[in-house]
């Protein structure tokens, strides 16, 4: 297998690559998980979905997976590297963010770019759980932002946390206005409607939004109309400048400690390549930006040891038994 990313012939480009891996996501079944319920300070509350190995100890590790704008712990990348993680021996947490998952109603806020205290009491969850094991946090997306802001201004609170061993961010926007500017091109209105109607959907299913303004923006065509008019003013932040210059971990990642990977494709068509170039990272920080592989897609043109083609699975399984395995743990 291939260290980077070779496309698989029918597939290339950053479209055919982020469509297909969406449509045949492939979400396989999953035994019924351990749920953990995590308060948060303003009275919310998160749930995480612990998926078991067979061979479970104290000091098994953990990775913990943080799901992009939309998503939840059903989403399909997650079941599926959670799958595959438990096959090698390793333990999976599925986050949810506020107002996701099977528990959503009982959340009255939101959450956003800049959401790092939600994830960072939830990776408290894990550590205050099973003191012992290893953790070892990849944010997809959206998540993959919140972590890295995460990471870039809370180096006492996660050092703290000596569980926490790495990190890996997966297609995270950077800069919150590059990536809103590409959300804006005509090739990209799909991806862009198909967000903001999300959106609008968890807002009126927590009972943030009423009918009145669900019926008017429902079929609003731009996520920013949406972080202009719900997510800046819920999130607290002046306006959707304001949210997106704060928000941006191309601000931060140069303050970055602990070891943090952070993976990208070149046609991705959400975060411009430039908008992952440009930024001073830290020397903790490794940037693997891959020619190709579209906004989580990455369909490889040879199978990987799995026996498919999902090369980002493979990557992020990679990368968590190299760290595991750094470390001097045995895996199942």
């Amino acid at each position: 297998m291939h260290s980077s990313f070779q496309a698989h012939p029918l597939l290339r480009g950053g479209h055919l690559q982020t469509i297909f891996a969406f449509v045949y996501a492939n979400a396989p079944s999953m035994p019924e998980p351990e749920t953990l319920f995590v308060k948060l300070s303003d009275g919310d509350e998160l749930s995480l979905d612990v998926d078991h190995p067979k061979a479970v100890k104290p000091e098994t590790p953990i990775v913990y997976l943080i799901h992009g704008l939309g998503g939840c712990s059903e989403s399909a990348y997650k079941l599926r590297i959670a799958r595959k993680l438990n096959k090698l021996g390793l333990r999976a947490v599925r986050h949810n963010h506020r107002g996701c998952g099977m528990h959503a109603r009982k959340a009255r806020g939101i959450y956003h770019s800049g959401s790092v205290a939600d994830v960072l009491a939830g990776l408290r969850k894990i550590a205050e759980t099973w003191p012992d094991a290893p953790i070892l946090p990849v944010g997809f997306s959206l998540s993959g932002t919140i972590l890295l802001n995460l990471l870039g201004t809370k180096q006492k609170e996660l050092a703290e946390l000596s569980q926490i061993k790495a990190a890996m961010a997966v297609c995270a926007p950077i800069d919150l206005t590059a990536s809103s500017a590409a959300l804006g091109r005509p090739s990209n209105k799909a991806y862009d409607f198909y967000y903001a109607k999300l959106l609008v959907k968890r807002l009126l299913h927590q009972g943030l939004i009423d009918q009145n303004f669900a019926k008017k923006y429902l079929h609003a065509s731009r996520l920013r109309q949406i972080d202009e008019f719900v997510t800046a003013p819920f999130g607290g932040f002046v306006d959707v400048h304001d949210y997106y210059n704060r928000c941006s971990p191309r601000h931060t990642v140069g303050n970055i400690i602990l070891p943090t990977t952070i993976l990208a494709a070149a046609d991705d068509p959400i975060v411009p390549p430039e908008s992952v170039r440009e930024p001073r990272y830290s020397k903790s920080v490794r940037l693997s930006l891959q020619t190709s592989g579209g906004h989580l897609g990455f369909i490889s043109r040879e199978q990987t040891p799995f026996g498919d083609r999902r090369w980002l699975d493979f990557q992020v399984i990679k990368w968590a038994r190299t760290i595991v395995e750094g470390s001097d743990l045995k895996l199942v």
